[in-house]
Order: structure tokens, then sequence, then C-alpha cells
């Protein structure tokens, strides 16, 4: 079982890889907003929440890809839209194969087109993943300071 950080390198890692990405940021929103050098198309990760279901522990990610607006170019953003959607198609075949060997990873999803303007006017997609895995069930492997053999459930 990988462990939260090791998805993130993973993650970080995929899209450094990627030749159409030229920043990688892990990062609540609120940072991300605060980032001062970014060079575009940019990927934001944002981990959302884990939860347990039985015997999987399930993450769930909020992936954004972006690229700078040409407020001259009146057929921009579709292109933006268009490419950064291919980019999140990359991620999701690449995790989302079954020959992955580390997590599922849920490529049901829904790409949601934004355009914004803020300290640069940008467009491009949000969408949200899921990373399945069977979680270990292991008393044994629990840091202990001292011997819990004792406790019981009576």
């Amino acid at each position: 079982m990988l462990t939260l950080n090791q998805i993130k390198q993973r993650f970080i890692e995929f899209f450094e890889g990627h030749s159409q990405i030229n920043t990688v940021i892990y990062a609540d929103d609120f940072d991300f907003a605060a980032y001062p050098d970014i060079l575009y198309k940019v990927v934001h990760i944002q981990p959302v929440n884990s939860y347990i279901n039985g015997n999987e522990i399930i993450h769930q990610f909020k992936l954004m890809v972006a690229d700078i607006e040409d407020p001259n170019f009146q057929s921009s953003e579709d292109d933006i839209m268009s490419d950064c959607e291919l980019i999140a198609n990359d991620f999701l075949a690449f995790f989302g194969d079954d020959d992955y060997p580390d997590f599922l990873m849920d490529t049901d999803t829904t790409y949601q087109r934004f355009s914004e303007s803020g300290t640069d006017r940008t467009a491009g997609v949000v969408f949200t993943t899921k990373v399945r895995q069977t979680r270990e069930i292991n008393p044994c492997t629990i840091p202990t300071k001292a011997n819990l053999s004792g406790i019981t459930s009576n």
C-alpha cells in the first residue's frame, strides 16, 4: 500500500515528465492562488479527502489543468480547454490503466471547464479522481511504546 506522500510523488513526477506542462503545484486552493512564479501550462493537484470503506482506503484528488489566455485571440479559450482535456486524459489513461501496479484509479469523472481573470487570465479544466488501494490491516505493524497485547475489547 502506498502512502499519500508516495501517491503525491507519482502524480508530480508524471506531470513534471509531461512535455506540455511547465509548472506542477501540489497545494490547497489558497496556497495555489498565492503561488508567485507560474509558467503555463500549469497543473494544480489538491488532495480533497481520504476515507476507509471496508478493506479499501480511498484518496480523492481535485486536479486543475490550465493555460494563460491571449485576450487578442478570440478562439484561444476553446484551444486551451481542448489541450487541457487532452492532458487530463493522458493522466487518467496512465494511472487508470489496469496494468498500473500500485493502485486503482477511478476514471469516471467530469471535466468542468473554466475561464477566469485573476492575476493572470486563465482557462482550462478541473476534475476529480479517486485512488483506491487495499489497506493493510495488521496490528503487528503498529508502532507502540508498550506491549498492547493485554488490551481486549471486553
